[in-house]
């Protein structure tokens, strides 16, 4: 579905601390600049 690449995504979400604090680490390990990074590759792969 190419058209789906250039829409863009809004998502409210919550996080607890430690949860943010997981997803900034998952972020450093896959060399990510910040955790929205992260959720993006997270949200994108499902």
């Amino acid at each position: 579905m190419e058209y789906m690449n250039n829409e863009k995504r809004s998502m409210p979400v919550c996080f607890t601390p430690d949860q943010i604090k997981t997803l900034e680490s998952y972020a450093k390990k896959k060399g990510m600049l910040n955790y929205n990074q992260a959720i993006e590759e997270i949200v994108g792969s499902l």
